[in-house]
């Protein structure tokens, strides 16, 4: 029988062997989502030996083995749980026949009763834990999916906030100058929003810009096009893949459908509003930044103050 101070030693070689691979692999290739699941395996790999030789499935470091799928839930998704702790069965149920085959230096003398009903309880943990896992993963999911969308919405019109727009502007631009295509930017200003909120007070104001915000949510198409409140009374929408006359001519369903539609306010007051529009519409070859495309839109924006309001101009 091999002397034990040996078989440490190349229990040792090989697992810093097996470390050192796997860190250059990741330090070295680009991330994906089942490295944790690679990673665990190869842990997994070097756990393995000091663990037969200690006893098998008798052995203290059995007790690892249940948390090893709630880590990679935490980590991963649940179908890399699911295959991880089918791994970890396979391991456990090979760790229960290698007793008696392999060298036990713990020599300890367990009832083979014991040892099956032991193999069977690591077993039945790792799929407890492994449904555990994949639960609260979904669980914190969809909690973090809330939080996300909270972060990225304006609270009073529901719309996009505009941290969210511009993060969207920018991927849109992206992507414009990859595939060639067009991008359209409008910018929407609620003409003599001031005096509403003067006159009838902010709550009022609020409930305009909650009414307008919904006309305008309905008139963008929901798929590749995004609206959002860019600020105060002011509203962008990115609109992909069009030119500059189909953008004017849903900026003027937008500007109509504002103008046509009287808000109601709580004490039974009935208010219209008018919005002016400024577009920029650009080819891939035009696009240079989000700076550029909102400045011009701005622009056309203010032309259309200055040329009377409730109007739609294009840069």
């Amino acid at each position: 029988m091999i002397e034990q101070d040996v078989l440490f030693t190349y229990i040792g070689v090989f697992n810093s062997l097996a470390m050192g691979c796997v860190f250059l692999y990741l330090k070295y290739t680009k991330p994906k989502s089942w490295y944790p699941m690679l990673f665990t395996c190869v842990g997994l790999l070097v756990l393995t030996p000091i663990t037969v030789v200690s006893g098998g499935v008798n052995s203290q470091f059995t007790y690892l083995i249940p948390t090893i799928p709630i880590f990679i839930a935490l980590v991963s998704n649940a179908k890399y749980t699911w295959i991880t702790a089918l791994i970890v069965i396979v391991l456990v149920i090979g760790l229960y026949f290698s007793i008696g085959i392999s060298p036990d230096f713990t020599n300890e003398i367990v009832p083979q009763s014991k040892t099956a009903s032991r193999a069977l309880w690591l077993c039945l943990s790792v799929s407890l834990s492994t449904m555990l896992g994949v639960q609260f993963n979904r669980v914190y999911g969809a909690l973090g999916d809330k939080i996300s969308e909270q972060a990225e919405t304006d609270l009073l019109t529901g719309l996009k906030n505009r941290r969210s727009v511009m993060s969207f502007l920018q991927t849109a631009i992206d992507q414009a100058k990859s595939k060639n295509g067009q991008l359209s930017v409008m910018m929407i200003d609620l003409d003599h929003f001031k005096v509403i909120n003067d006159t009838y007070g902010h709550l009022a104001g609020d409930l305009c810009l909650k009414q307008v915000a919904q006309l305008i949510q309905h008139s963008v198409r929901d798929a590749s096009d995004l609206a959002g409140r860019f600020g105060g009374e002011e509203f962008i929408v990115v609109i992909k893949d069009i030119d500059a006359q189909r953008a004017t001519d849903i900026a003027n369903i937008i500007r109509l459908s504002i103008e046509q539609k009287t808000v109601s306010l709580n004490d039974r007051k009935e208010v219209k509003v008018t919005a002016t529009i400024g577009i920029c519409s650009l080819n891939s070859e035009q696009l240079t930044s989000i700076e550029h495309c909102v400045d011009l839109a701005d622009q056309a924006l203010y032309l259309g103050k200055k040329n009377g309001r409730n109007r739609v101009e294009v840069a």
